[in-house]
């Protein structure tokens, strides 16, 4: 387990994991991962990640030396945060948003007549990190998330997929 108080840039191993979904629409250099709590006097909660200012920070229980190298819920987790660089990058108040996210529900169901932008912060984070794991692990792979770490509330089979595609922006591969 790695000592709290680290920082360290993407590995290559997460750049390539995150350009699967992001392509080229993150600045990688950018991006920082702390291995501490964001929050004053270790207030953020060991199994939360948070990601104001597009620097993510992961407390010890969570963070992976390369995320890219670990379990799918481990890589769902890692895209989440990336979705919140991803909306910091692209001009959406991610801090001053995120300070409610404790109240937010992450879970959501696919609407055709909804884009991205119609859901609330985490649930587009957990949209595109749900997205993740069928684009890279198939149907099995989101199913077996489901209750855990996805938030995907719905019928499961091959609809799912062309339905992620229309609600999600051209961004997003």
């Amino acid at each position: 387990m790695e000592s709290e108080n680290s920082v360290r840039p993407l590995t290559t191993g997460e750049i390539r994991l995150a350009e699967n979904i992001f392509g080229s629409s993150i600045e990688w250099g950018k991006v920082w991962v702390h291995c501490e709590s964001y929050l004053p006097f270790g207030l953020q909660g060991k199994y939360v990640g948070m990601t104001p200012n597009g620097e993510m920070y992961f407390r010890k229980e969570t963070y992976l030396k390369d995320f890219s190298i670990s379990s799918n819920s481990n890589q769902h987790f890692f895209i989440h945060e990336m979705v919140d660089v991803w909306q910091q990058q692209h001009g959406m108040w991610v801090k001053t948003r995120g300070l409610f996210s404790w109240a937010s529900s992450y879970k959501y169901t696919l609407d055709e007549n909804k884009k991205l932008n119609d859901y609330g912060m985490e649930q587009q984070a957990q949209i595109i990190a749900d997205y993740f794991l069928l684009k890279t692990y198939g149907v099995r792979g989101l199913k077996n998330e489901i209750g855990r770490m996805a938030g995907f509330q719905g019928t499961l089979d091959s609809s799912t997929m062309p339905l992620y595609r229309k609600i999600l922006p051209p961004s997003i591969l």
